[in-house]
């Protein structure tokens, strides 16, 4: 066996510590591509992400590069990186920094790029979902994320963009199912419970939207417009002085935003 087979193996064996020490000895003696690369690998699972930078960047790697700095939310770094780089990873990275960056157009030019070596993978159908559920091509999203959720049922993501996809098409009780799966995948999404608060509200069920919406602002106390729309069930409920309250929040958490941007 290779001294890189033993350290490969250390590796896949989770024994890092003893996989870095051998590695180091070995890119001092031999400084190879492969040595480089898996070095990197190393330091990222240890957390060491400037490190694994450095290592990449010797390595040549531009898309793991691209993907720490996408992690960072450093997209103007991370793109031009891969200004240069067409393959189907690079495009995949530009394609989720174009969905950060709400930019949905570029998204799908990205996607429509890549051939069909990624029919199989559903996070090429879970971001082309989410671009086209914004852009309004609601057909589109719905055949996507139904792609993306049989190819790994397990994303809460998947279906709560479709259940969004599906309250758009006025089929609430199909998105309502939706996001009771989000939710179980995911138990502390509090987008899903503001949206089944959403769907409760146009119900007239008043009491339990407020328990939803109450559900999503204990998960993320700073969700303004859970806020929002609790004060206007609590005033539809007559319910004075808690929507006051929750205006009170919304109007603090907004010159708190304010006060950070400058």
């Amino acid at each position: 066996m290779s001294q890189i087979d033993d350290i490969i193996k250390q590796y896949n064996s989770g024994n890092l510590n003893l996989a870095l020490r051998k590695l180091e000895e070995l890119v001092s003696k031999n400084p190879t591509k492969e040595a480089y690369e898996l070095m990197a690998k190393i330091l990222l699972e240890m957390g060491k992400d400037d490190e694994a930078l450095e290592y990449f960047e010797k390595a040549g790697n531009k898309e793991e590069k691209a993907r720490i700095l996408l992690s960072r939310g450093m997209y103007s770094e991370a793109l031009e990186e891969l200004k240069d780089v067409n393959s189907t990873q690079a495009r995949i990275i530009r394609a989720t920094i174009y969905l950060k960056k709400e930019d949905y157009r570029k998204v799908i030019e990205e996607l429509n790029e890549i051939n069909d070596e990624l029919s199989s993978n559903p996070l090429y159908y879970k971001i082309k979902g989410i671009a086209e559920y914004y852009l309004g091509n609601y057909y589109d999203a719905l055949r996507d994320l139904t792609r993306g959720i049989e190819l790994y049922p397990l994303d809460s993501e998947l279906y709560y963009y479709r259940a969004l996809v599906k309250i758009s098409l006025n089929e609430d009780k199909e998105a309502e199912s939706d996001i009771n799966t989000a939710i179980n995948l995911n138990p502390y999404y509090a987008e899903a419970y503001f949206s089944k608060g959403l769907l409760k509200e146009k119900k007239g069920k008043l009491e339990e939207a407020i328990a939803y919406y109450s559900r999503s602002i204990n998960i993320n106390p700073e969700y303004v417009e859970a806020y929002v729309r609790r004060a206007k069930v609590y005033m539809k409920s007559g319910m004075e002085n808690e929507a006051l309250e929750d205006i009170k929040v919304v109007r603090e958490l907004k010159e708190r935003k304010n006060n950070e941007s400058r």
